[in-house]
């Protein structure tokens, strides 16, 4: 089942974000005068095409053999296929346009996926979703939320200059202050409001294990109670052992519970083999139970333990929700941050600060799109916003062969008033596609690498 749901999650993440982009330039091509021959999904020979009644340009809407990308052919003189053009086309093909005529049909497809995002982020602030609040809890000595002063309880009000209303705001700000030193304005348990300084110059994205996280280093977790048992498989580990639904979990062992992957990451150690387990309620520890996790495979083919119960966590919330104006203004500047951090992130690629090992191919969508279509819909969509500013970010970038490199050609036009040769086109198509093969061979080395043990 839940390859099944990995496979359908992943078939309508790319369904949708291939349609919204080759939508964009359909949409713009055509108000620009544009004749449209095709508009595709998938590359390769089409295996379903359907054509209109009555529609004068008879164009073909198809879905081709490859599913990876799509494409919209339009009446170009560049295109063999396409000669001879009839007298009465001339004026409708692609190179007959002007230079912003022909920048806003290469444009439109990228601020396409843009726009979905927006769409998509406003949605969830429409829908309303339910969001932890900025408290954290108790750093680990040494790290720089310790070394900042911060301590259980602190409400993290500011950073720098942007307002944090979720743990969710205050993970994206300091992604956007990775590799510096910022301000953070901080309301104590206290009732007291300081200013504090945090160095997030060794903070690392460099993804090491599966689920690496930046934080760890930081030293900054969300503030929760101990983790209890919410639910357990009949017949389980946990109930044949004598756990109850509502038991707070303090202790695996010698090691000490403050949050679910502790208890997650130890219990996995005890494959059926016997391990203690210090129980309680919300007002601490009252007894021990001694419990053998039933040994199972983990998806690396490793033996772990598991108990077949749920972990729950208490933590401060709010409920995030607007109407309709303020949503799409919250979307719109969710979309903005987004994909400002995204470039910034690039650059950082190129200057050594962030390591190349964070590019993910499409196997990692697919194994990211089938994990929050089970988390629920808010969850998909949010993925969806997000991989649809990836996609609009890349297709950006000025290599020939995406948007990116045609829009360069077209500024360059811009300036100098008159067409990039065909014959650099032509060899700077040749780089595009070395470039763009060696980015598919790191992001499907990289998916590799994330899924063998």
């Amino acid at each position: 089942m839940t390859l099944l749901t990995t496979i359908a999650a992943f078939a309508v993440t790319i369904g949708i974000l291939i349609t919204f982009h080759e939508l964009g330039h359909y949409l713009v091509a055509r108000l620009c005068g544009v004749k449209m021959l095709r508009f595709s999904l998938g590359f390769g020979k089409p295996i379903f095409i359907y054509k209109r009644k009555n529609d004068p340009d008879a164009t073909e809407w198809a879905v081709s053999a490859l599913p990876l990308g799509g494409y919209v052919r339009m009446l170009d003189a560049r295109d063999p296929a396409c000669l001879p053009i009839k007298p009465e086309d001339k004026n409708r093909e692609f190179g007959a346009k002007n230079v912003w005529q022909r920048f806003a049909i290469v444009a439109a497809g990228p601020f396409a996926n843009l726009l979905l995002a927006v769409l998509l982020y406003a949605s969830i602030f429409m829908i309303g979703s339910t969001q932890p609040t900025p408290v954290v809890a108790e750093p680990p000595a040494g790290t720089p939320a310790a070394m900042a002063g911060l301590h259980a309880g602190d409400k993290i009000l500011k950073v720098g200059d942007s307002e944090i209303k979720t743990f969710t705001d205050l993970r994206m700000e300091m992604l956007n202050k990775f590799g510096s030193t910022t301000d953070i304005l901080v309301h104590s348990p206290n009732g007291s409001e300081v200013t504090k300084e945090i160095d997030l110059t060794k903070m690392s994205l460099d993804p090491k294990a599966k689920d690496a996280d930046p934080f760890d280093e930081v030293g900054l977790h969300l503030n929760m109670g101990h983790p209890f048992i919410s639910s357990f498989v009949e017949n389980s580990a946990a109930q044949r052992d004598g756990i109850k639904i509502g038991d707070h979990i303090y202790r695996v062992g010698n090691v000490p519970v403050k949050m679910p992957k502790d208890f997650v990451s130890e219990i996995k150690k005890y494959p059926g083999k016997p391990v203690t387990l210090l129980v309680g309620d919300e007002n601490g520890p009252t007894h021990t139970l001694e419990v053998t996790p039933a040994a199972a495979m983990d998806e690396q083919g490793n033996e772990i333990g598991r108990i077949g119960a749920a972990i729950g966590v208490d933590f401060p919330h709010t409920q995030v929700s607007y109407g309709l104006l303020k949503s799409l203004a919250e979307g719109v500047k969710k979309t903005w941050d987004t994909a400002a951090m995204s470039v910034r992130m690039i650059g950082k690629m190129f200057t050594g600060d962030v390591s190349i090992s964070n590019i993910s191919g499409p196997v990692t969508i697919a194994d990211y799109a089938g994990q929050t279509a089970q988390l629920g819909i808010l969850p998909f969509i949010s993925f969806l916003a997000l991989v649809s500013i990836s996609l609009g970010i890349l297709n950006l970038l000025p290599i020939p062969m995406l948007d990116g490199g045609h829009l360069l050609y077209y500024s360059l036009e811009i300036v100098t008033g008159k067409p990039v040769s065909e014959a650099v086109q032509a060899s700077a198509q040749k780089i595009g596609i070395a470039a763009l093969f060696g980015l598919t061979i790191l992001a499907l080395f990289n998916d590799l690498t994330r899924l063998l043990p």
